[in-house]
């Protein structure tokens, strides 16, 4: 974070400096920079003894806490006759480390002639830093790392990561002149975003594992190593990614339906086949929109109780629409995901109508919510889950077999596993449960259905 800058006039040509600078740290891209706009009100408070609190060690460590901030960028302005002094320092979070000083006097009161010796220290400063990036996730062998916008990074290009062991510190300068570092491990770069890196560890140097906040040395690249000679480019401002997934699967299971009638406690069950349409599309990477369109059919056989018919036909179908978020707890879009969704949906089910066995045309619909996530197990295999409930759902009865809807219960889990088989094919297996219920008054009082089934199909990204 960059500090107020204070100057020996009333901070006006600093503020001037401050804005200039703190614009080419956000523009530049050269480290993660978080603005301080949320401590300038309360420096303004201080104004009067500013430069005091600036050089306050135990202020400086509050600011880094409270910002969550790694290092922290000093500059001052003192003024001499049609002369300036310009002084940096880079601080580190604990407020005392300093990794950069340097004082220049300028011979002209000049903001392109400040900035231009800001620029060239804040060079100096990052050609000093002994690490490309830091890891921020861990998942198995995977790490998720960040990395500066404007560093060139390789699908297929080697890093190594490594672990501050402490600083060395000069005795009287309190400058960091040495870092004490062991390597931990050797890996590849394997996907990458807007800076971000992800990345797989294939040795071990030593016995402990990656931990967030290890460091991560890019290696030279070796241009035999690059898949397709990928780098990073500029982003156009007007080109799309991906824009979601596609799901068609086919299923097979067994169907139950039950009913509490005139005639008494019926069950009726049967083997069911289908086919399932899902789609998932993503308005930005962390919102979604979904939707889905599913159909059954089959024959069930009396299992209990006495219908007027031994077996039944069976016609059952689903849809749904809604939206969500998407949480990704290391960062990055491949990694790990928390789901949480809601929308509209429609359970229908048809079965030959039998009025005294309570068997006939309904469906159970209204709002539902949900959860689900997935994680990544190895490159190409990833495990996902999902749950729903209907808070407040309604039955629709529509060959008017029960009397008035008493409450209504819907439940559905999934958990399956995902193939890549390519980048943009998937290869999809599913086992899914599916619970709805409705009880009623009049004679026919309960009506209840139960799939479970297995999916098989392809997911295709577009």
């Amino acid at each position: 974070m960059l500090l107020p800058i204070t100057d020996t006039a009333g901070n006006s040509f600093g503020y001037k400096i401050f804005e200039l600078l703190e614009a080419k740290l956000t523009e530049e891209k050269w480290c993660e920079y978080q603005s301080s706009s949320d401590v300038i009100g309360i420096f303004s408070k201080y104004r009067d003894k500013l430069s005091t609190y600036l050089r306050d060690e135990n202020v400086l460590k509050t600011v880094a806490d409270r910002l969550k901030v790694g290092t922290i960028i000093r500059v001052s302005l003192e003024y001499e006759v049609d002369k300036i002094n310009v002084e940096m320092t880079v601080i580190g979070e604990n407020g005392k480390d300093i990794y950069l000083q340097e004082k220049a006097l300028l011979n002209e009161v000049n903001e392109d002639l400040v900035m231009t010796t800001l620029g060239n220290w804040l060079e100096l400063y990052e050609s000093s830093i002994p690490y490309d990036g830091k890891v921020v996730g861990v998942l198995g062998e995977q790490v998720t790392f960040t990395v500066p916008g404007h560093k060139n990074v390789s699908i297929g290009q080697d890093f190594i990561v490594k672990r501050l062991i402490s600083k060395k510190r000069h005795p009287l300068l309190k400058k960091v002149v040495e870092w004490d570092n062991i390597m931990l491990a050797k890996g590849k770069v394997f996907n990458k975003s807007s800076g971000q890196g992800l990345g797989i560890i294939k040795v071990y140097t030593t016995n402990r594992r990656v931990n967030t906040g290890d460091w991560i040395k890019l290696e030279k690249v070796n241009p035999n190593k690059i898949i397709d000679d990928k780098r990073f480019e500029e982003e156009k401002a007007n080109t799309y990614g991906k824009l979601g997934e596609l799901t068609i699967a086919f299923s097979l299971g067994s169907h139950t339906a039950s009913t509490s009638a005139v005639s008494g406690n019926n069950k009726m069950a049967g083997l069911i086949y289908g086919i399932n349409l899902e789609a998932e599309a993503w308005m930005t990477r962390n919102y979604f929109a979904i939707g889905e369109f599913s159909r059954q059919v089959g024959n069930l056989d009396s299992q209990s109780g006495s219908p007027d018919s031994d077996t039944s036909g069976q016609n059952s179908g689903t849809f749904k629409i809604g939206g969500g978020y998407k949480y990704l707890p290391m960062g990055f879009f491949y990694g790990p995901q928390v789901n949480l969704y809601g929308g509209w949906v429609k359970y229908s089910y048809q079965l030959d109508k039998s009025a005294t066995d309570g068997f006939g045309t309904n469906s159970i619909s209204g709002f539902f919510l949900g959860v689900g996530g997935s994680i990544p197990l190895q490159k190409t295999i990833r495990v996902f889950g999902s749950g729903e409930i209907l808070p407040f759902g309604d039955f629709n009865d529509e060959d008017n077999i029960f009397g008035s809807t008493d409450a209504v219960s819907s439940m559905a889990f999934e958990a399956g596993v995902h193939y890549y088989w390519s980048p943009l094919i998937k290869i999809v297996g599913a086992f899914e449960v599916l619970n709805n219920s409705a009880k009623t008054g009049g004679s026919n009082s309960e009506v209840s259905y139960r799939d479970t089934s297995l999916k098989f199909g392809g997911v295709f990204t577009f």
